[in-house]
């Protein structure tokens, strides 16, 4: 039997891909307030020092706070002008060191920007509210955060590549963390973390080629047929089979991307359709697109290989 909302959570993870695009030291002189665009990828925001309200929560030093989705504000004070953000300083480096504000109060931040990719992107996000704000009393946490502040501190070698995968290894916490938190009834969280239709979302996202019936499925969940669709539906938000279905595709335009070797019918082999027809049409129907122009118009001519 499995064992519900851990598998949930480990079948995810094992479909997404995390990357850092920047990350870094900011120190910001009082007063000073910035207004974030809304944007793709995920801020981590870890206070050493002073003063920090994010939407006008204030934020303790030792603090860690996750952004997505929907524009941000942050500032020393709820009554602090905003600006918009600077941009990223060009150039090939990851570790960046910036300050704006010449007040005597600093705030000092570790920064960091992650871009999260792969199938299982849109349904991890969709379970973490736009901010996730994690306290310093937090104990897991400890180690892994003094140990990114000294890598940025000490700027050893290869403190890029280490305090990249440390970044990445925050992240993974933040998710875990949100999620072992109680949800709302009928959110997508929630469905996350039912014991039964968490079992039954384990075996789909694990086993996505596997022919499943709505009847199969309520029996991994140790449910009936009658109570499992229903329930199903009102925590996913729709039926079992359109589900799996968008998992299927979201998996899909994954490996058309990462496997640009492979052929379509490969790709269709793996997500469950043993007709490249079928799954053209599917494909299509969800996307807008066929598989092969999908690829074609995100990927570099070169990386293509049919």
């Amino acid at each position: 039997m499995r064992d519900g909302p851990g598998d949930v959570l480990a079948a995810l993870l094992r479909q997404v891909r995390i990357g850092v695009a920047r990350f870094g030291r900011v120190e910001l002189g009082a007063p000073w307030g910035v207004r974030l665009a809304g944007r793709d990828t995920v801020g981590l925001h870890l206070v050493l020092d002073g003063d920090l309200w994010v939407d006008d929560v204030p934020i303790g030093v030792g603090d860690l706070v996750a952004l997505h989705g929907a524009g941000h504000t942050l500032r020393n004070h709820p009554d602090a002008d905003l600006v918009d953000e600077p941009a990223w300083p060009g150039g090939d480096d990851l570790t960046v060191y910036r300050r704006h504000g010449s007040g005597p109060d600093l705030t000092v931040l570790l920064c960091a920007e992650l871009t999260v990719t792969g199938a299982a992107r849109s349904l991890l996000l969709r379970a973490l509210p736009p901010m996730v704000h994690l306290p310093s009393r937090l104990p897991h946490f400890a180690a892994l955060l003094d140990a990114l502040r000294d890598e940025i501190r000490e700027r050893r070698p290869a403190t890029e590549v280490v305090a990249a995968r440390l970044v990445e290894l925050v992240l993974l916490q933040v998710i875990r963390a949100e999620l072992a938190k109680p949800a709302e009834s009928g959110s997508w969280r929630a469905a996350l973390v039912d014991e039964r239709i968490g079992r039954a979302l384990a075996a789909v996202y694990a086993e996505p080629a596997r022919s499943w019936t709505v009847a199969g499925l309520a029996k991994v969940a140790g449910m009936s047929r009658a109570a499992f669709a229903p329930r199903f539906r009102e925590l996913v938000g729709e039926g079992p089979g359109a589900h799996l279905t968008r998992w299927r595709m979201d998996l899909a335009a994954a490996l058309l991307l990462e496997r640009p070797e492979w052929s379509v019918a490969q790709v269709a082999a793996q997500v469950g359709y043993g007709s490249e027809f079928a799954f053209s049409t599917a494909f299509r129907r969800v996307t807008g697109l066929p598989p092969g122009r999908y690829r074609n118009t995100r990927l570099p001519e070169d990386a293509v290989q049919m």
